[in-house]
C-alpha cells in the first residue's frame, strides 16, 4: 500500500451467505444479529419497530452479564442486536440468548410502552417540516387502521426468521464456524420468512398538492420511491443525493433557502425526497438549479463522496459498520474496497438526468405549502 492508503480488512462469508466475518487484531469480539423487518416508514410501522426493539431490550436486560454487553438499534428495514465481549472470553451462550429473545410476546404487557412511544411521536410531529415528512412516508406506505399492538405478536415472531450475522474481532473466523454449527443444529428458526414489502414501489403520479401553510414560510417536498440497496441503480442514486446536497449547499444563501434531503436504499425498496423552505416560493428557482448540473459538478460530487468514504474507512469502527451492511444486504465481500471505483466510474450523463428529474416539481409525490398572504 502507498503512504496514507486505507487498509481494508478482508470480509469473508459462508456458503449460505448468512454469516459474514472480519478478523481484527487486538479488537474485542462483536456479533451482530441482523433481524429483517418490513420497511418502517409510516407512523404506525415506526411505532411497531420501536415497540419490538423495546421488547428485545427488556429481554436482554434479564441476561445482563459482566462478561459481555448488548445494544439494540432499530433501523428502517431491520433491528440490530450487537453482542460484545473480550477476545479472551468464551462465545456467549447464543442458544440461551436466542431462546429468551424468540419466546412469544404477551401483547397486553406492552400497552403502556406503546402509549409512551406514541406520545413521543406526537411531540416530534409538531413542526411543519416533520408533518411534511410524515405525509411523504404515509403516501409511500399507507397506514393500516389497526393498532401496532394488534400486530406485535406476529411481527415479533417474524423477527426470528434465520437472521444475517456479522462477526468481527480476533479469531472471527473460528467464532463464525461455531455460530454456523450452532444455528444449523440447535437453534430453530422459521422456514419461510413473512417479510412483506408494504411500500408502493410504483406510485401513480399525482397532481401537485398545493396547500396553505401555518407559518410565513414556503415549503416544497418532492419525492418518490427508488430502488432497493442491491439494485444496479444504487450508485447512480447515491451520487444523485450527494449532488443535490452539494448544489443546494452552494446556492442556499444566494436563494435564501433551507433544504433537507431524505434518501435511503433499504432491503426491498428505497425512497428519496427533497424539501425546500424559504420566505419566497422556491418553485421558480428549480429550473435555474437544474441548469447548474454539469459534468464538472457531477465529478466534484463523485470525488467528494469517494474521499468521504476513504476517510471513514480509516477507522475500524466504520469498517465494522460497513460489514453489518454487507452482511444484511448480502453485498459482495469486496464492496468496501471497490466502492470508490464504483462511484468514480459511474456514467455522469445518467447521474445528470437523474438529478434533473429529482429537481422537477412533477415528482410522483409533490407538496407545496404556501403562507396565506
Amino acid at each position: 500500500m502507498g503512504p496514507g492508503s486505507v487498509e481494508y480488512h478482508e470480509v469473508e462469508t459462508n456458503k449460505s451467505k448468512n454469516i459474514y466475518w472480519m478478523e481484527l487484531d487486538d479488537q474485542p469480539m462483536q456479533l451482530v444479529l441482523l433481524l429483517q423487518t418490513p420497511p418502517a416508514l409510516n407512523t404506525q410501522r415506526q411505532q411497531l419497530q420501536q415497540l419490538k426493539s423495546q421488547v428485545l431490550q427488556q429481554r436482554l436486560r434479564s441476561l445482563a452479564s459482566t462478561s459481555y454487553s448488548f445494544n439494540v438499534t432499530p433501523r428502517q428495514d431491520r433491528i440490530e442486536i450487537a453482542i460484545q465481549w473480550a477476545s479472551d472470553q468464551e462465545l456467549p451462550d447464543l442458544k440461551t440468548i436466542w431462546q429468551i429473545l424468540s419466546a412469544p410476546v404477551e401483547t397486553s404487557r406492552w400497552e403502556d410502552t406503546l402509549k409512551n412511544i406514541q406520545a413521543r411521536h406526537y411531540l416530534d410531529a409538531q413542526s411543519e417540516e416533520q408533518q411534511l415528512i410524515n405525509r411523504f412516508y404515509h403516501q409511500l406506505q399507507p397506514n393500516d387502521p389497526s393498532s401496532p399492538l394488534s400486530k406485535l405478536e406476529r411481527a415479533y415472531a417474524d423477527l426470528f426468521t434465520m437472521p444475517s450475522i456479522a462477526i468481527s474481532g480476533e479469531d472471527a473466523e473460528d467464532y463464525a464456524e461455531m455460530v454456523e454449527e450452532l444455528f444449523a443444529k440447535d437453534i430453530a428458526t422459521h422456514q419461510s420468512p413473512n417479510i412483506d414489502n408494504a411500500v408502493q414501489l410504483e406510485i401513480a403520479k399525482q397532481p401537485i398538492q398545493r396547500e396553505v401553510s401555518n407559518n410565513q414560510d414556503f415549503h416544497i417536498l418532492m419525492g418518490q420511491a427508488i430502488s432497493e440497496r442491491n439494485s444496479e441503480r444504487f450508485i447512480t442514486e447515491r451520487i444523485t443525493a450527494q449532488v443535490l446536497q452539494d448544489v443546494l449547499a452552494e446556492y442556499k444563501y444566494q436563494h435564501q433557502l433551507d433544504f433537507r434531503i431524505l434518501w435511503s436504499a433499504l432491503k426491498t425498496t428505497g425512497y428519496q425526497a427533497l424539501i425546500l423552505k424559504g420566505r419566497h416560493n422556491p418553485e421558480p428557482i428549480l429550473p435555474q438549479l437544474q441548469q447548474r448540473i454539469t459534468d464538472e459538478v457531477i465529478e466534484q460530487s463523485q470525488n467528494r463522496l469517494a474521499a468521504t468514504w476513504e476517510e471513514r474507512m480509516r477507522e475500524d469502527d466504520n469498517q465494522i459498520q460497513a460489514l453489518n451492511l454487507i452482511a444484511f444486504y448480502q453485498l459482495p465481500t469486496d464492496t468496501m474496497e471497490e466502492y470508490i471505483d464504483m462511484i468514480l466510474d459511474q456514467d455522469p450523463d445518467e447521474v445528470i438526468q437523474t438529478v434533473k428529474q429529482t429537481m422537477q416539481i412533477t415528482q410522483p409525490i409533490s407538496i407545496l405549502k404556501a403562507p396565506q398572504r
